[in-house]
Formats: structure tokens, C-alpha cells, sequence
């Protein structure tokens, strides 16, 4: 049997196809055209959720170690002490993400008036050449750009018979098979039943310690600088099985949630193995604890963190 060309049965359904064709399937080619774009707001939107979902637990979980080690501390000058500590560590991390929202603000400020420098620098100079030369071709051009939708929209338009069918079912008077609907209980049965597993994390507290037997060890190793990047304390403790799949921006939201911000730009090595890139030296530790950092009580492990290749 030869295939129809139109989709539509009979004259008056064919001869307003090109009319019908046009407003059923603009819809659906707009929806095509914008669905990556949607894609990627809905994935960025569950990246951040899941962000925020890690850095409030992780305040949870330190919040509750520091009260449990504040409760259990028999010296109430050890007790403000801490006290005291914890409210610096929280005012350093303020006010060091104060200064990288400031810093991200004027990159942005900046980045727009380069841009619409340039837009009216192009308007102003090329924008009456380009006019000149562009004008004989914008009546062709607009007229071949509405033939390629209204061809496209047709072609995505659904068929009448499709669009009945649809209509019948969303009033009732067709019911879906029972087989499928048994499939689709069991599909949420099974989403329901396997759960995203959670990446192991260390407690703020354990992870705030981590950082400052790196910095500590190090220095003992590049003359007191103890400069330790963000990438290489993720890589020995992923080596150790913690954050297993974690990137460095999500790190490095962990280690600013557990009172170790690190500096925007640390260097380690020389010459052309120098790497820079942002990470903890013992000053700027030192002012972020209030103290100077100190070496793990095993001081004869190694736990220097070794360059990422």
C-alpha cells in the first residue's frame, strides 16, 4: 500500500493541512528546539539542591561534634577558648566568601561593559556597511527562514489520527492496557527501591583536622611555607576512600562548610612544574585557626600529600 504524503482524510482536512500543519506543530518544534537548554537548568538545578543538601549537613554534623566537645570539656577556660575559636574561624569564612562574591560581581560588571563597548563600537562603526551590504538579502532571507519553519512545523506536526487518539484517551474513552500500567507500578517500585547511594564524607571536624596535618607536614618539607593545593588534599583523601567522585568545586564547599577556607591562589613547585591553584599555606592557616597548625599526633605516618600528576 502506497503511504499518504498528507497525513489527513479528505478535502477539506487536506487542502487546510498547510494551515493546520503549521499551528500544531510550532509548538512541538519549539518544544525540540529548547529541550537541551531545559536539560541543562534542570541538571544545574539538582547539582545545586544536592550542593546545598551536603553543605547543611556537614554544618550539622560539625555544629553537633562541637557542641558534644564543648559539653565534655571539664575546663571553662578550655570551653571559651573553643568558643572563641570556632566564632573566628566562622568570621574568616564570611568574610572570605564575601570577598569572592565581591571579586565574582566586579568580574561580571566588567566582562558587560567590555562587551557593550564592543557591541557599540561594531554598531557605530561597521553597523551602516553592514547594513549596505546586507539589505538587498533581508527580504530573501526572511522569506527563506519562514519557508524553513512553516516546513519544519509540518513536519513535526502531529497526525490528526495521533491527536484523536490522544484527545480520547485524556477524556476517558480509551483505558490504558493493564499490562502496561502493571509496568509502570513496577518501574516506580524499583526506582523507589534503589536509592542514589550517598559518597562517603569525613565530619567537619575530622576533615578541618585532615587539612591542618597536610599544611603541618608540609611545611616541615618546603621550608615552613606549607603551601598544600585544594586538588592535592582531595586526591589523599580519595585515595582513602573518602569523596569518591567529588570534583574540586564541591570540595572545595566541604572544606569552606568545615572552617578551612582556602586561599584563592597557592603555588607549589618551581619552574615549569610550578602549579598554582587554590589551597592552604601555614600563614594563612594559621590566621583562619587562631593557632599555629600542628602535626598529627602519629607524627612518624606520612600523610603529605603527594603532586597530582
Amino acid at each position: 500500500m502506497t503511504e499518504k504524503i498528507l497525513p489527513t482524510e479528505g478535502l477539506r482536512a487536506t487542502l487546510l493541512w498547510p494551515i493546520t500543519g503549521l499551528f500544531t506543530g510550532t509548538p512541538v518544534l519549539i518544544d525540540r528546539l529548547t529541550a537541551p537548554q531545559r536539560a541543562r537548568r534542570t541538571e544545574a538545578a539538582q547539582l545545586k539542591t544536592r550542593q546545598a543538601k551536603v553543605v547543611e549537613e556537614a554544618a550539622a554534623e560539625e555544629s553537633a561534634a562541637f557542641t558534644k566537645k564543648v559539653r565534655d570539656e571539664p575546663d571553662v577556660a578550655k570551653k571559651l577558648a573553643l568558643v572563641q575559636a570556632r566564632e573566628a574561624a566562622e568570621v574568616a569564612a564570611r568574610t572570605f566568601q564575601a570577598e569572592q562574591d565581591k571579586a565574582a560581581r566586579k568580574a561580571k560588571r566588567s566582562e558587560l561593559g567590555d562587551a557593550a563597548g564592543a557591541a557599540a563600537l561594531l554598531l557605530v562603526i561597521g553597523g551602516p556597511l553592514v547594513w549596505s551590504l546586507a539589505r538587498p538579502l533581508v527580504g530573501p532571507g526572511v522569506g527563506v527562514l519562514i519557508g524553513v519553519w512553516w516546513i519544519a512545523a509540518l513536519i513535526h506536526a502531529p497526525a490528526p489520527a495521533k491527536t484523536s487518539a490522544a484527545a480520547a484517551e485524556a477524556d476517558g474513552e480509551q483505558e490504558a492496557p493493564a499490562d502496561e500500567e502493571d509496568d509502570q507500578e513496577d518501574a516506580a517500585v524499583d526506582d523507589e527501591a534503589e536509592p542514589e547511594p550517598e559518597r562517603p564524607t569525613l565530619a567537619p571536624a575530622l576533615l578541618a583536622s585532615s587539612i591542618e596535618h597536610m599544611v603541618a607536614t608540609r611545611a616541615t618539607t618546603d621550608g615552613g611555607a606549607g603551601n598544600v593545593l585544594l586538588p592535592e588534599a582531595l586526591a589523599v583523601l580519595q585515595r582513602h576512600g573518602w569523596y569518591q567522585g567529588c570534583d574540586s568545586r564541591a570540595f572545595g564547599a566541604a572544606v569552606r562548610a568545615a572552617g578551612v577556607p582556602p586561599k584563592p591562589s597557592v603555588g607549589v613547585g618551581s619552574g615549569a612544574a610550578r602549579k598554582t591553584s587554590p589551597g592552604w599555606s601555614a600563614a594563612h592557616l594559621q590566621e583562619v585557626l587562631g593557632r599555629v597548625p600542628s602535626l598529627p599526633p602519629q607524627a612518624a605516618v606520612d600523610r603529605t600529600p603527594v603532586e597530582v600528576v
